[in-house]
């Protein structure tokens, strides 16, 4: 870990890195090391960075003091000064996709330009692994993002129309004489999440453990000294999908490649928005630093020139530096200034308005109107008799006053595209008895949240009324389940409007899988909402809150 003396230099003045040798041959560049000679590389990461380049709030429209790619950049120039020659720059993945600017990045703007790749050229990346949302915007804007950066974008895992490499599995750079081999490999679970943006491109993520397994023998071969791997991949917790029945490897194996892949020094790992400032599995280190560039993790490689005039490593060590309060790094700043003015134009234009004042705090304890809106207009746009969507940012609010691109953004901060499939009463059942999960089992009937659930795996239903009461156990919970004024029979068919992300399972909703398809226009939900409120005008909450679900409250008996 740094040490006082140690973070004193990490604070010193940006300095420039030697460039990047990147050795695609494979062949050696030298005939070996100079006995006894020890070098101490450091690996700087960053991952789940998610379009936040600026340190800005787009939301808020103010600035973010907290996080940013820009305001990360200033840390890595500091580490880079204080360990010239000597630190290697990687991400891994999720970078394409989340913001405001990406959203209008990929979806508004007509400049071909993208202003996350240009600021992370500015500062000199080394390599990054591609995550699950590269793929939310289509292979095709992928691709691009991989052809304009200066840097190999890495999957082990990714093949393409029967080639076994879409991309590149690794890179090896050099620093102070050290062959550095970078591995990179992303999560399988695209396969069902981005399905159908995956399958026009005739693409498959396969198990990430043999994949980098293979890629890891293939560097070492090509020369590398020692081994990092850069994985959009969680830890060890349990897949958001049934693997079983889907076929799909588990997507957070990180602990799996360290621990049963010999050879490996340290594993970077990204996708669960979990920072670990590092531990060790066996005899490989593992690091994640915080999402969104809040945080970077630095990676501390000893290397020592073996007589035999090799390198060995001894045991790797991190920590992560946080990047609240840094200034930002005037390179990422100028990359994106464009990027960045036009986004705030973009958000703050005001489409619509309400006289009322619409609140997502209460929205998984009570029927709202704010996400009573988002169901009301998915149920319309695919004519589906009953819909479902998640509250995502119980912070959202909407109004008294205008509406704002910005503050639908926030509402629904995802990419999801509006699907509706053919389900059971049982599945529907199963879906409410599932999502209830998000509340623990309490014999007062309170509502204490399960901290291992999600917020956006709670999904409410509109179009249906039920009462959950969460003094019984998950699958006994709906005591009131009826469709216009029915009750709902096990044999009853459905047609539900949900998310892309939902209809394939996503969250674990593996009761869904299967469940015919009969609408998917590929409409974005967000752009639906937008749309919904230029066509209107002006909004009233009580236009959308049905007043359809509840908790059973103590002492009732239904």
């Amino acid at each position: 870990m740094f040490g006082p003396a140690c973070r004193g230099l990490l604070l010193c003045s940006a300095a420039a890195l030697l460039a990047p040798v990147a050795l695609l041959s494979g062949r050696p560049l030298r005939t070996g090391c100079q006995p006894a000679v020890q070098v101490t590389l450091r690996v700087a990461a960053t991952t789940d960075v998610h379009g936040h380049i600026r340190g800005w709030d787009y939301y808020a429209n103010r600035a973010d003091a907290q996080r940013g790619l820009g305001r990360a950049a200033t840390i890595v120039d500091s580490v880079r000064g204080a360990n010239r020659g000597r630190v290697i720059l990687v991400d891994a993945g999720d970078m394409l996709q989340g913001t405001p600017l990406a959203y209008v990045a990929a979806r508004i703007s007509t400049t071909g330009h993208n202003p996350i790749v240009a600021a992370m050229n500015s500062m000199r990346y080394d390599a990054a692994a591609i995550g699950n949302h590269e793929f939310n915007y289509g292979v095709a804007y992928l691709d691009s993002a991989v052809a304009h950066a200066r840097f190999p974008m890495l999957a082990a895992n990714v093949s393409r129309a029967g080639q076994p490499h879409a991309y590149r599995s690794f890179t090896i750079v050099e620093r102070a004489g050290v062959r550095v081999g970078i591995v990179g490999a992303t999560t399988p679970g695209s396969n069902l999440w981005d399905s159908s943006n995956l399958a026009k491109a005739k693409m498959h993520i396969g198990d990430i453990v043999p994949a980098v397994r293979a890629a890891v023998a293939e560097a070492r071969k090509a020369g590398a000294d020692v081994i990092v791997v850069v994985l959009h991949s969680g830890l060890d917790e349990p897949s958001s999908y049934d693997t079983v029945s889907t076929g799909v490897a588990s997507e957070n194996v990180a602990a799996r490649v360290a621990a049963e892949i010999p050879g490996i020094a340290a594993v970077v790992y990204g996708h669960s928005h979990r920072e670990n400032p590092g531990r060790m599995i066996g005899n490989t280190l593992v690091i994640q630093p915080r999402n969104w560039a809040t945080s970077v993790a630095v990676v501390t490689l000893p290397m020592t020139c073996s007589a035999g005039r090799t390198w060995t490593s001894a045991a790797a060590t991190g920590a992560v530096i946080q990047s609240n309060d840094h200034p930002e790094d005037a390179r990422v700043v100028a990359a994106v200034r464009h990027a960045h003015r036009a986004t705030v134009r973009f958000v703050n234009s005001a489409i619509g308005s309400t006289p009322d004042a619409w609140r997502a705090d209460s929205a998984r304890a009570v029927s709202t109107g704010i996400t009573g809106f988002i169901l009301d207009v998915e149920r319309r746009a695919a004519n589906a008799d009953i819909a479902s969507t998640a509250a995502f940012d119980l912070h959202s609010r909407l109004g008294p006053g205008r509406i704002t691109v910005a503050q639908l953004a926030q509402l629904y901060p995802y990419d999801n595209t509006l699907r509706a499939i053919r389900i059971s009463g049982a599945q529907l059942k199963q879906y409410i008895e599932f999502s209830s999960r998000y509340y623990r089992t309490e014999a007062s009937r309170s509502l204490v949240v399960d901290t291992s659930v999600a917020g956006y795996n709670f999904d409410v239903v509109s179009g249906v009324n039920y009462a959950i009461d969460v003094s019984r156990p998950v699958g006994e919970r709906v005591t009131v389940l009826t469709y216009r004024g029915k009750p709902v029979a096990a044999t009853d068919s459905f047609t539900l409007a949900l998310s892309n992300y939902r209809q394939t399972g996503g969250g674990g909703y593996s009761m869904l899988r299967g469940a015919p398809v009969i609408y998917d226009r590929q409409q974005d939900i967000r752009q639906l909402l937008i749309d919904e409120v230029r066509r209107k005008h002006a909004l009233h909450e009580s236009d959308y809150n049905e007043h359809n679900w509840s908790f059973v409250k103590p002492g009732t008996t239904h």
